[in-house]
């Protein structure tokens, strides 16, 4: 049976309870001669000398028990891109050799005794869930000092490799790094972005290399949080975006520092008040998830922290969050108990528009942000957020400003019973509120890896859910599939990998001419959302781990009434895990609930149902998601239809 009834819970729904129903909640040596003389012992690495102690005397008759221990020689240093980096970092050795340390809260201390210079650093994991890969590199002079990872550490190396960092890190071509080269490209680096570092509060003086910062604190770090590097691989020109003033400059990694024509500097004007807004801004986020510090808040206590209306005060906007107003987004989230103790954490400014015209009516930051519990676990992740500077100077949160509620999906999907796998996205569309969108008729999703039409969800006649035009699976689009009969595009594994690694998608809403793109108050009804990671490869598919679970009873035999207990095991113990249980009675009869749960740290979580007494169940529908690090939901389901007769 090809219907697909559960439909798992977003992550780009943020704090949302996520039981209110089935709908809610990649930026970069040679040794001249090394002073110490020939006599050096063991413990130092090539090209540099154990210890800066001159020569031993000449053996004593009774030597000492045991030769003093050699200095170590490492490098610190921050890996952060706007927030800190949450992985490894790994230096890579002019000979090849490498090592991988871990970062914690963004910083690293790699001992690199016994390796020789120059070296070339990578850090590697994820900022805000999205895959994050930078690089930086040093030579023999920058031991046992301090070593930046950043996009613009990043671009430095790009540009003395005249190709990707990436490349030169993993061709390992860079044994005759000199600092020369590293100074005469940060420097040129520098002197384009000076006048907007100044502007955020950095020092002139600042070397982006070796000067030790502090991420979410250091006026360095904001400047990272407004600068964007992007490298495009075809052509290795990179981009550097200013998110507040939009300007822009081109950088040709194929020519040097040296060769480079006279390139004016990105101007500063235009940041204004940016460096106090970007703290303003992450506080706004605090200020909100500290209403729940001990408890649940009244929702009269957190509607002062969002914009109101019929209040210029508070700007020219008024609340709307996926279709909620700010009385129901308030009274939604003061009864969510996940809130409780809980934080709201890699806080990314996407954007900050000052710009005052016809779009654009009050000064306003789009923010991404990660919702976690009391003990760390990740329950949500939130794009398109809105904060709004009003009159008096305070920023408040706005909602996403969206009249329909658009949370989509990426998913690996197993089938307890046949163990099937199957890889797709769902884009789970629907109206709350059709006082202010009754006039759309359908919404287009386009975007990679869908068909060049898209993909048009109408508005079903009884509400809910938006399915897909003529497709046997509701709202699932399956890329790909090794279960038999499941309709799906058939994309190859090559074809899959080939998507962009954080693809996003256009919704267009219309009229019911199909042709009309529908509009709210003038404005054309159409979103965007970016995933953090693209859809799974079949062979990904059938290799990721999946949860497993247990029930009592089994599912075969529930009709409700009775509690329903789910045990679940191999649970990402970083995100919380989702159950979910569906009885259909009939056409029109049925019922369903669902929970979020913080699993354990060993990865297991427990969940009881009892959903109403049904009459004859046809159809049974349960499953357990997980999250992997880019927010795909790893799923197992498990279904059982029955005939009656």
């Amino acid at each position: 049976m090809n219907t697909n009834f559960a439909t798992p819970a977003a992550p780009g729904r943020s704090f949302f309870q996520m039981t209110r129903c089935a709908f809610a909640v990649a930026f970069l040596v040679s040794l001249g001669a090394c002073g110490g003389g020939g006599g050096g012992g063991g413990g130092g690495f090539a090209g540099f000398p154990a210890s800066s102690n001159p020569p031993s005397s000449p053996p004593a008759s009774n030597p000492p028990a045991s030769n003093p221990p050699a200095a170590s020689v490492t490098f610190s240093g921050t890996a952060a891109a706007g927030l800190p980096l949450v992985g490894t970092v790994t230096v890579k050795d002019a000979k090849g050799a490498s090592k991988t340390v871990p970062l914690v809260d963004g910083k690293y201390t790699v001992d690199v005794s016994g390796m020789t210079a120059p070296f070339v650093f990578r850090a590697e994991g994820t900022v805000a869930g999205e895959r994050t890969v930078i690089h930086s590199a040093a030579t023999a002079a920058d031991v046992n000092g301090n070593i930046n990872i950043t996009p613009l550490t990043d671009l430095v190396v790009s540009n003395i490799a005249g190709r990707l960092a990436s490349q030169y890190f993993d061709g390992g071509e860079f044994a005759s790094l000199s600092a020369d080269e590293l100074k005469a490209e940060s420097d040129a680096l520098k002197a384009k972005l000076l006048p907007v570092l100044q502007a955020m509060g950095v020092d002139a003086s600042i070397d982006l290399l070796r000067t030790a910062f502090t991420p979410l604190s250091s006026a360095l770090d904001k400047a990272l949080d407004v600068l964007r590097v992007s490298v495009d691989p075809a052509t290795n020109v990179a981009t550097i975006t200013n998110i507040v003033t939009q300007q822009q400059i081109a950088d040709d990694l194929a020519v040097k520092a040296a060769a480079e024509p006279a390139t004016t500097p990105m101007s500063g004007s235009g940041m204004g008040t940016a460096a106090d807004d970007i703290a303003a801004i992450r506080k706004v986020f605090s200020d909100f998830v500290g209403k729940f510090a001990t408890g649940l808040p009244s929702p009269s206590q957190l509607l002062p922290l969002m914009t109101d209306g019929t209040n210029p005060v508070t700007g020219t906007y008024g609340f709307r969050f996926s279709d909620l107003t700010a009385s129901q987004f308030a009274n939604e989230t003061a009864t969510d108990v996940n809130l409780i103790g809980a934080s709201f954490t890699d806080v990314v400014i996407q954007r900050i528009n000052y710009t005052i015209d016809a779009n654009n009516t009050s000064p306003r930051a789009f923010v991404e942000f990660t919702h976690k519990d009391k003990n760390g676990i990740a329950f949500s992740n939130t794009q398109g957020m809105q904060v709004v500077k009003g009159t008096d100077g305070v920023w408040r949160l706005r909602g996403d400003g969206r009249v329909l509620d658009i949370n989509p999906h990426v998913h690996a999907t197993k089938e307890k019973a046949t163990g099937c796998v199957s890889s797709s996205l769902q884009f789970e569309i629907q109206d709350i509120s059709t006082g202010n969108s009754g006039n759309v008729a359908s919404v287009v999703v386009t975007g990679p890896g869908l068909p060049p039409g898209g993909l048009r969800h109408s508005r079903p006649s009884g509400g809910g859910a938006w399915p897909i035009d003529g497709s046997p699976d509701f709202n699932y689009y399956y890329l790909t599939t090794n279960c038999n009969g499941r309709q799906n595009a058939g994309l190859t594994d090559s074809a899959i990998a080939a998507l962009p690694a954080t693809p996003e998608y256009t919704f267009t809403a219309y009229e019911s001419d199909g042709t009309t793109v529908a509009k709210f108050n003038g404005f054309d009804i159409v979103y965007k959302h970016r995933f953090h990671g693209r859809p799974l490869t079949l062979a990904e598919a059938a290799a990721v781990g999946y949860p497993d679970f247990t029930t009592t009873p089994a599912l075969a035999s529930y009709s409700g009434g009775a509690d329903f207990s789910i045990s679940a095991t191999g649970l990402n113990p970083a995100f919380a895990t989702q159950f979910f249980l569906k009885l259909i009675a009939g056409p029109s009869a049925g019922a369903e609930d669902r929970a979020d749960v913080a699993p354990s740290a060993t990865g297991t979580a427990s969940k009881s149902f009892n959903l109403p007494a049904q009459g004859s169940v046809s159809f049974r529908d349960m499953f357990v998601s997980t999250y992997d690090s880019s927010w795909r939901e790893i799923v197992l389901r498990d279904t059982k239809a029955t005939v009656l007769e």
